[in-house]
C-alpha cells in the first residue's frame, strides 16, 4: 500500500469515527429527551400494591446467607462492600428498586427523577403549622428506591455536619460516636478531589469521589462577597470549621453523579463471587425464632416478580431501608410501640419506640432575588456536549454552588443553627410538582424569572421539633404516615431561626457586591401579604409556614440509644433484645447532624462494618 493509500485509508476512518460518536451523541440527546419527557408525565404511586401483587401462592426457598442487608441505599451499598471484603462470607443484598441510569448518573437531573420510579412517592400527613402553601397541607417527601437509594433523586451535597453533633452522641453515653472517633471513617470513604480544604480532615484513597463544580453559577462572586463582606469567613466546612461560606462538595465523579451503587456496588459485582445482589425485591417481613427465650431474626420475606420468597440468614439481618423504609418493616414485623401494633392485629415480637422521633431539616423555599444579571439556560444539546466536558449546568443540582453555615443566635459560636444555599436554576422547574405547591402558589412560581432570579434557600439545621412515623396498616401495600411536624415546638424556636437567616440574607442585599448586580426581593405570598404592613415577623412567619420543603434529612426513627424507652438500637446498631438484627441508616442517628446526612451515613456503615468484623473476629 502507497504512502497516499494509507493517508486516505487513516482519513476513512477517522471521518467513520467521527460520524459514529456523533451518531452515538444525537443518540444520547434523544435518550434524555425522552426520559425528561417521560418523568414529566410520571404519576408516583400512591401505595406499594405493584411492588407486592403475588401470583403464585408458594414461599420459594432463596437460600441461606452469612448476612442479608436489606436497602441498598447509602448505608447498606458500603456495609455491603466491605463485609464482601471477607471472602469466606456470603453477602445477599435486597433493594426494592432498580439500577440506576445514564440519565440518573446526570446531577442536574433529579430535578426530574424526583418524579419517576426512583422515588417511592410518600407524602406526608396534612400539616397544620407548615406546608401551608401545598395540596391539603401536604408536603412532599422525596425518598429514594434504587441501587443507591435517595442520592440517586437526591442533591449529593457532601456535608458531615458538626464536630459537635458526634460528640453529643457521645455524651449519651454511646462510646465510640464522637467526632474524633468517626473522622478516620470520613476519611476512609473519601476521594477528595478539591483545591481548597483543610489538611488532616479528608481521605485521598477511598471509594467515594467528591469534587466541585465549574463554572460557578454568574451570580457566585457576588453572593460570595457579601457574605465575606458582611464578617464570613471563606471555609472548608468539612474541615476546621463549619461557620462560614463556601463552595460545595460534591459527591461527584467529574460530571457523574456518586452514589453508593455506582461507587460500591456495580464497579465490583460481577466479580464478586460472594455477592448476590437482587433486584425489584420488596422486603415485606422479617422471620424470627426463638433462640434460648431471645427473639432471633433468622429470615426476611420478600416479593419479587410476583412470588414470595424466604432467604435465611445465618448470621445477621441487617436493615439499611432508611428512616422510613427500615422503621415500616420492623412494625410490620411486630418490632415497635406495642399498642400501635396491637391495635393494628400484628402479633408483638418487642415493645419499642420504632417510629417515634423523626427528626427532619425544615427549609423555606420562597426567598427569590432579582439581579440584572443573565444566564444563558441553552438547550439540552448545549449542556449535553458541556456535561461531557465536566462543565455546568449538568454537573450540579440547580447550578447550586454557595453554601454557608450561621449561628443567629450567638455569633462567636462555632455551632449554626441555620444553613443557606443559592440554587440558579438555568431552566423552568417543574416547581408545582416539586413541591406538590397548590394552585394558588403554582401560578406565583410562573412568575420568577429562571434567566435572572436566584433562590436562596434558608434550612433549620438545629430543629427541635419531633415528628413520628406509623403504620396506616398492617398490609405492606400502604404507605406509612409520616408526620415530620415542622415547627411545633413550644417556644417557637425553630421557625425563629428561619425567620433571622431570611434576616441575614435580606442584610445582604445592602452590601456593594450584590447592589452592584441591582439584587432585589421578588418574593411572592399571597396568603401572607395582608401582614405586611402590620408585622414583618408575622408576614415571614406566614411566608416560612407556607412554603416548607424536606431536604431529603428525615432521621432518628430508630435511633441509637442505651434505653428500650427511648431508643431501637444499641450503641452497634444492634436491635435492644433481638438477636441478628441490626438497623445501619439515618433512622439510627441519636440526634440528626448539622449538615447533609449522606456524609455521616458512610462513616456509620464504615464503622459498622468494623464492629461486625471484630464481633465475628475478622478483623
Amino acid at each position: 500500500m502507497t504512502y497516499f493509500q494509507c493517508v486516505i485509508l487513516l482519513a476513512a476512518l477517522l471521518y467513520c469515527k467521527a460520524n459514529t460518536v456523533q451518531n452515538e451523541f444525537e443518540d444520547f440527546v434523544d435518550y434524555v429527551n425522552n426520559y425528561i419527557d417521560y418523568t414529566i408525565h410520571y404519576s408516583l404511586p400512591t401505595n406499594n400494591s405493584y411492588l407486592v401483587n403475588v401470583n403464585d401462592s408458594r414461599i420459594h426457598d432463596y437460600g441461606t446467607f452469612d448476612f442479608i442487608i436489606v436497602g441498598a441505599g447509602t448505608a447498606g451499598t458500603l456495609l455491603t462492600r466491605r463485609l464482601t471484603e471477607i471472602t469466606d462470607w456470603n453477602i445477599l443484598l435486597l433493594e426494592a428498586g432498580n439500577n440506576g441510569n445514564n440519565f440518573t448518573d446526570i446531577p442536574f437531573m433529579n430535578l426530574f427523577t424526583r418524579n419517576s420510579e426512583y422515588n417511592w412517592g410518600f407524602k406526608t400527613i396534612p400539616q397544620n403549622n407548615s406546608c401551608l402553601g401545598m395540596v391539603d397541607h401536604k408536603c412532599v417527601y422525596p425518598t429514594g428506591k434504587g441501587l443507591g437509594g435517595s442520592a440517586i433523586i437526591g442533591d449529593s451535597v457532601y456535608a458531615r455536619g458538626n464536630k459537635a453533633d458526634f460528640n453529643a452522641w457521645a455524651d449519651l453515653g454511646l462510646d465510640g460516636w464522637s467526632h474524633d472517633d468517626l473522622l478516620p471513617y470520613f476519611k476512609k470513604t473519601e476521594k477528595i478531589d478539591i483545591n481548597f480544604y483543610d489538611e488532616g480532615y479528608h481521605g485521598t484513597d477511598g471509594l467515594l469521589s467528591i469534587n466541585y463544580t465549574y463554572p460557578n453559577p454568574v451570580t457566585y462572586d457576588a453572593f460570595l462577597d457579601a457574605n465575606l463582606l458582611s464578617g464570613l469567613k471563606s471555609v472548608d466546612y468539612n474541615g476546621k470549621n463549619q461557620i462560614g461560606i463556601g463552595k460545595f462538595q460534591w459527591t461527584l465523579n467529574f460530571n457523574k453523579k456518586v452514589t453508593g451503587g455506582n461507587a460500591f456496588i456495580t464497579p465490583v459485582i460481577e466479580n464478586t463471587p460472594n455477592l448476590k445482589v437482587t433486584l425489584n425485591a420488596y422486603t415485606s417481613k422479617i422471620i424470627f425464632s426463638n433462640k434460648n427465650g431471645i427473639p432471633t431474626a433468622t429470615s426476611v420475606q420478600f416479593i419479587k416478580g410476583g412470588r414470595v420468597y424466604n432467604a435465611y440468614a445465618s448470621k445477621e439481618v441487617i436493615l439499611s431501608a432508611g428512616p422510613i423504609g427500615s422503621p415500616q418493616l420492623l412494625m410490620l414485623s411486630g418490632v415497635g410501640p406495642q399498642e400501635d401494633l396491637e391495635n393494628l392485629n400484628i402479633p408483638v415480637i418487642k415493645n419499642l419506640p420504632v417510629g417515634e422521633n423523626l427528626i427532619d431539616h425544615p427549609a423555606f423555599v420562597g426567598l427569590y432575588i432579582r439581579t440584572n444579571l443573565t444566564t444563558d439556560p441553552g438547550n439540552v444539546t448545549y449542556n449535553l456536549e458541556r456535561w461531557i466536558k465536566g462543565l455546568g449546568y449538568y454537573t450540579t443540582i440547580f447550578s447550586a454552588d454557595n453554601i454557608g453555615f450561621i449561628n443567629t443566635k450567638n455569633k462567636t459560636s462555632e455551632i449554626p443553627n441555620v444553613e443557606f444555599l443559592t440554587i440558579n436554576p438555568p431552566t423552568s422547574v417543574p416547581s408545582a410538582s416539586f413541591y406538590n405547591l397548590d394552585k394558588t402558589y403554582a401560578k406565583v412560581f410562573t412568575t420568577y424569572n429562571t434567566l435572572t432570579d436566584f433562590l436562596v434557600y434558608c434550612i433549620n439545621i438545629e430543629p427541635k421539633s419531633h415528628g413520628w412515623l406509623k403504620l396506616s396498616s398492617s398490609d405492606p401495600a400502604d404507605f406509612p404516615l409520616i408526620n415530620p411536624a415542622y415547627y411545633t415546638d413550644p417556644n417557637d424556636e425553630d421557625i425563629q431561626a428561619i425567620y433571622e437567616g431570611i434576616k441575614y440574607i435580606l442584610s445582604l442585599l445592602e452590601t456593594k457586591p450584590l447592589q452592584a448586580i441591582n439584587a432585589t426581593l421578588v418574593t411572592q405570598t399571597p396568603n401572607c401579604d395582608y401582614l405586611k404592613e402590620e408585622s414583618e415577623k408575622d408576614y415571614w412567619y406566614c411566608a416560612i409556614r407556607s412554603l416548607t420543603s424536606t431536604l431529603y434529612h428525615p432521621s432518628c426513627t430508630t435511633r441509637m440509644g442505651n434505653s428500650e424507652k427511648d431508643s431501637v438500637v444499641d450503641k452497634t446498631l444492634k436491635v435492644h433484645g433481638i438477636s441478628g438484627l441490626r438497623v445501619v441508616d439515618a433512622g439510627s442517628m441519636p440526634k440528626l447532624v448539622r449538615g447533609h446526612p449522606l456524609a455521616a451515613i458512610w462513616a456509620m456503615a464504615e464503622k459498622t462494618a468494623d464492629l461486625i468484623k471484630k464481633e465475628y473476629k475478622k478483623l
